[in-house]
């Protein structure tokens, strides 16, 4: 009877030594981990700093304490941190996480990350930096911030800076090795500047071009630098043109505007939690006027796909005197917005050029869009005005 005892304790022994193991395991998995991919499109890897190992990233891949993140080019990823944060990469980016812990009833959560080189744009969580506990190095210096949305981009040796909501608090080292503290956002004289490798700060009085409607990866779209400068000339001329006019009743844009701001969930929250792919083509409402005379037969749809974050294609449509108008867009989402460029556009059997802007609104269940179009050869002809999809 002993021995079966003891021919039993060794297993059971064993067994325990097993689950303790495994908990352990599990138990330092937990600690690594930062974060959830909510989406990565095209090149987007992450390589493990003490292993060197590298594993492409999908969609609800997980991101860990150790993890350099990289995006390639016509590449970007978007990511929901431990603390509820959201962190979008544009391409040729690189990302360190040092430190990523999320804060419980005895300790406040910390962050530590690096900007190696690239664009990132982040909506902050629980973890506000208030006490210091939140610093993002970058290759000008390190930030601190105060519970934010903000924007850097490091390209060619110069950092860009946008500070959408709160502050933060840029040190920064210069040549010479001296330090200076710069605030930026709230409160302060600015909220967007350049900074040189050198530590130069140059205030700007509104964001950088290169923050402005950036749709790298828009599937089809071939815009170029010059091309998009024409565009926004034109947007400029025809909004001018068009207010000249006298405006039809939009009086629906400002209560569509501000009805999700009664929805406790924010906008970047339920784009996340939403899967596949949804086309808005409901009109609701819609406004528009031309310079050739009364519109008609107006139409506008899009399709998102959430898992990817893309927009891949959309399109609106309506006839004046002068022949159909039709425009083509697409786009990506970026947290909690849509960035999308015209890809193509005319106006009968010109060829027509232009800039769309939308809005999330009921949530996400409804897209209140903006747009002006011109002709190219004419661009004193031009329509545009406000609709709402669902």
């Amino acid at each position: 009877m002993p021995s079966k005892f003891t021919l039993y304790a060794i297993p059971v022994v064993a067994l325990c030594s097993l689950a303790l193991s495994a908990q352990d395991q599990t138990s330092q998995e937990q600690t690594k981990n930062a974060g959830l991919t909510l989406m990565a499109r095209g090149n987007v890897t992450a390589t493990a700093t003490d292993t060197r190992q590298s594993r492409d990233l999908s969609r609800k891949a997980p991101v860990f304490n150790i993890d350099q993140v990289s995006t390639g080019a016509e590449s970007q990823a978007q990511f929901r941190m431990l603390d509820g944060a959201l962190l979008a990469l544009q391409s040729d980016t690189e990302l360190l996480i040092s430190e990523y812990k999320a804060g419980s009833a005895t300790e406040q959560g910390s962050v530590v990350m690096e900007l190696v080189k690239g664009s990132l744009r982040t909506v902050t969580g629980s973890i506000k930096g208030e006490a210091g506990n939140y610093q993002l190095k970058t290759p000008v210096g390190s930030i601190g911030i105060r519970g934010t949305t903000f924007q850097l981009s490091y390209i060619n040796e110069i950092m860009l800076v946008g500070v959408w909501d709160g502050q933060i608090e840029l040190q920064i080292t210069r040549a010479d090795g001296t330090v200076q503290n710069v605030t930026f956002g709230r409160g302060q004289s600015a909220s967007f500047a350049q900074i040189t490798a050198a530590g130069q700060v140059t205030p700007l009085l509104s964001p950088p071009a290169e923050f402005a409607g950036d749709t790298t990866g828009g599937a089809g779209n071939t815009n170029s630098s010059s091309s998009d400068t024409a565009a926004n000339t034109a947007f400029t001329d025809a909004t001018n043109s068009l207010s000249a006019q006298g405006s039809e009743d939009t009086s629906f844009i400002a209560e569509q505007a501000y009805q999700g701001s009664n929805n406790q969930i924010p906008v970047a929250e339920l784009i996340a939690a939403r899967s596949g792919s949804y086309q808005y083509a409901s009109l609701e409402q819609f406004s528009v006027q031309s310079t050739e005379g009364a519109v008609s037969d107006f139409q506008a749809s899009m399709t998102i796909d959430f898992d990817n974050g893309t927009v891949p294609q959309g399109e609106l449509s309506f006839s004046d005197a002068g022949g159909e108008w039709f425009a083509a867009f697409n786009g990506v989402v970026n947290i909690d917005q849509l960035e999308l460029g015209v890809n193509f556009a005319s106006h009968g059997n010109e060829r027509a050029q232009g800039q769309i802007d939308t809005l999330f609104v009921d949530g996400i269940d409804q897209i209140l869009g903006q747009f002006v179009l011109s002709e190219i050869e004419d661009p004193a002809t031009t329509a545009g005005g406000v609709f709402l999809i669902k």
